[in-house]
C-alpha cells in the first residue's frame, strides 16, 4: 500500500507540475500576444496620423492653388467693372452738364 500511495503522490505531483508549466506558457504567450497587438495598433495609429497629415498638406496646397486661380480671374473682372463704372459716371456728369 505504501508503494501505491507513493506512485499516486508522484502522479499528482507530475500533474501539478505539468499544469504549472502549461499555465506559465500561457501567460508568456498572452504577454507576447499583447505586445504584438500593442505594436500593431501603434503602427496603425502612426500610419493613420501620417496619412491624415499628408492629406491635410495636400488639401492646403490645392486650396491655395484654387485661390490663386480665382484671384487671377477676379482681378481682370474688377478692372473691367471699374472701367465701366467710370464710363457711366462720365456719361452721367455729361448729361447733368447738358441739362444745366
Amino acid at each position: 500500500m505504501n508503494l501505491f500511495s507513493e506512485q499516486k503522490k508522484d502522479k499528482k505531483k507530475k500533474t501539478i507540475e505539468a499544469k504549472e508549466k502549461k499555465e506559465g506558457g500561457r501567460s508568456t504567450m498572452g504577454y507576447v500576444l499583447r505586445v504584438r497587438l500593442a505594436s500593431f495598433f501603434t503602427g496603425a495609429a502612426t500610419a493613420s496620423f501620417l496619412g491624415l497629415y499628408i492629406l491635410y498638406k495636400d488639401y492646403k496646397v490645392a486650396h491655395e492653388s484654387i485661390t490663386q486661380q480665382v484671384k487671377s480671374l477676379h482681378d481682370p473682372l474688377d478692372r473691367r467693372i471699374s472701367a465701366l463704372e467710370s464710363l457711366k459716371q462720365a456719361e452721367t456728369s455729361q448729361q447733368v452738364e447738358a441739362t444745366e
